[in-house]
């Protein structure tokens, strides 16, 4: 299944009164936030001894957003070296002002280094005519029109809930209304929807990334399994180790079967080792569904989530970023929220997917078997894949909206990119896919399409000229003698300085402001430039609630700044 947040075949057939009456809200992407960043080594404002969040609303009150400023409330630190990354709500007569936020970040003489922005003026909040119940039913009749459901069918993973929001629509108005959570059990689809106050949709978003790949019959050759050591009774990243009550259950992923699809561990789905010793040899000569290879196949899921929380966390995506773990050991973030990593799932087949709700709310990873070959193989055992799916997390998380064609397409390029450093390998999931030239269009070295060929059409397809950008910049980056692991820290870092929803060269521009040196800037301009995301170049994007989206206009530029050429 596609990730088709901006235009769902299934919404086109939706009965056109439940829109009458509806505005659109504001602009909540990122071309409808204002960005300020330092020039260079001059800060935004000189150092101050004064609390960080007043700098930040001091710094927005000389914009001219005082009224705005004044209803900010902190809901995140993140320490990063010198520079503390501080992130805000907006909230207006006691509701959160929904898509509004402020990022911004300070060193530590209180200089401001960069403030991103997407606030409204506040005003009366017209009060809701409907309830939250009510507000729940027009979600859901939004999504299912063809079905008889209810907020207690046993169609939902969660049960649908509703949460009271001031609503920012585009004529400057604030009506109260509800940001509608919808969880679908069997495909993993996980909407929220924003209902105002007379029972309008305005906005929805799909929050669940799924990824398809077209399978050919050839099989490939397999690596040898291979006995390698956890963090035992824990380290700097999972303090707590990673296993509990010695099976796949952990602070930071919960893996099982879930054969019968019914999101919960299968009867016997997860392996049990007294010692901790998950050691099952797969015999992948066999159907992935013997019992060893089922119990390897968990085993494996859970090692692979395991090492991709605690890679990330060394990267800067920790408690306070909004990562996933149940217990946050006092470090901010809500906590409650390890990965569901469900292993040889039975809602589809070549697919996975990754469903990313609010920080303290359980993500949920589906892994699929791929059945074009004898016998079929497991996703389960392929780390592309894998890591691809956390990487939808990662930018949720850190980012924030990342729906639509651009923003999509970025949030799929950065999956890929994070299997391409992990796995040093320029081709994507050839395992599963069971062809040596991998799930994409062409190996990433050598990548031919620039950013001018983004057509929206497809966030797969759009999303390998991000991956194709991101590969070239760690051959750069180590041809000049810089270590991948500072890359690392730098691109997980740039997330605290774009803005949601973001285009191509707001992520150019987030990596820009966290790598130190002018020398380091001049590798990520060699980088992009080289795909046309240079100096001057601008992607655009129209959408009207959320979902029916404009082709993108992409401005292509290959041009450096003077001081890279």
């Amino acid at each position: 299944m596609k990730l088709l947040s901006w235009c769902l075949a299934s919404l086109v057939v939706v009965s056109p009164s439940l829109f009458a009456g509806g505005k659109p809200t504001i602009d909540l992407s990122a071309k409808g936030a204002r960005i300020h960043r330092a020039d260079g080594n001059a800060p935004l404002t000189p150092p101050s001894r004064g609390s960080r969040a007043d700098a930040v609303r001091s710094f927005l009150s000389e914009k001219g957003r005082g009224p705005a400023a004044q209803s900010l409330a902190v809901v995140g630190e993140i320490a990063r070296g010198a520079v503390t990354h501080l992130r805000f709500e907006q909230r207006v007569a006691g509701l959160p002002v929904y898509g509004t936020y402020v990022k911004a970040s300070i060193d530590d003489r209180g200089r401001l280094r960069s403030v991103i922005e997407n606030l409204v003026e506040p005003g009366p909040v017209t009060a809701a005519r409907i309830s939250s119940d009510e507000a729940i039913g027009r979600a859901i009749g939004f999504h299912q029109p063809a079905r008889a459901l209810t907020a207690s069918s046993p169609f939902w993973f969660r049960t649908p809930a509703a949460t009271r929001m001031a609503v920012p629509l585009a004529d400057g108005s604030l009506t109260e209304g509800y940001l509608v959570e919808t969880w679908e059990a069997a495909s993993n689809n996980l909407w929220h929807t924003v209902i105002d106050g007379d029972g309008n949709v305005v906005y929805t978003e799909l929050r669940t990334a799924s990824d398809t790949y077209k399978i050919f019959p050839k099989y490939p050759g397999l690596t040898p399994q291979v006995v390698v050591n956890g963090p035992g009774a824990g380290n700097a990243q999972s303090p707590s180790g990673w296993v509990t009550n010695n099976t796949t259950i952990g602070n930071n992923v919960d893996a099982y079967l879930d054969r019968d699809n019914n999101n919960a561990a299968d009867s016997g789905g997860r392996p049990v080792s007294a010692t901790k010793n998950f050691e099952y040899t797969a015999d992948l000569a066999q159907a992935p569904t013997l019992a060893v290879n089922q119990m390897a196949a968990v085993a494996n899921l859970f090692y692979l989530n395991n090492v991709i929380h605690d890679k990330l966390y060394r990267h800067g995506f920790n408690e306070a970023a909004g990562n996933f773990q149940t217990n946050n050991f006092g470090k901010g973030g809500a906590g409650n929220d390890a990965v569901l990593a469900e292993a040889q799932d039975g809602g589809g087949t070549n697919n996975a997917n990754f469903a990313t709700p609010a920080d303290g709310s359980k993500p949920r990873m589906q892994m699929y078997l791929w059945n074009r070959s004898t016998p079929n193989r497991d996703g389960d055992f392929d780390s592309d894949i894998v890591w691809h799916e956390y990487g939808h997390g990662l930018t949720w998380r850190m980012i924030g909206t990342m729906s639509g064609p651009l923003a999509g397409a970025i949030g799929e390029g950065m999956g890929d990119t994070l299997a391409l450093y992990i796995n040093r390998n320029d081709v994507m999931g050839e395992y599963s896919y069971n062809a040596a030239g991998g799930i994409r269009r062409f190996p990433y070295t050598g990548y031919p399409n620039t950013y001018s060929d983004v057509a929206g059409s497809s966030v797969h397809a759009d999303g390998e000229i991000y991956a194709a950008t991101m590969w070239r910049l760690l051959a750069l980056w180590e041809a000049a003698g810089y270590t991948q692991d500072q890359l690392f820290d730098y691109v997980i870092d740039g997330m605290n300085y774009t803005p949601a929803q973001p285009s191509y060269e707001d992520m150019r521009d987030g990596i820009l402001a966290a790598v130190p040196t002018a020398a380091q800037d001049c590798v990520v301009w060699n980088a992009f430039s080289q795909f046309g995301i240079g100096q001057g170049a601008d992607g655009r994007v129209t959408c009207y609630f959320g979902i029916f989206c404009s082709a993108p206009v992409i401005t292509e530029s290959f041009t450096k700044p003077s001081t890279c050429l």
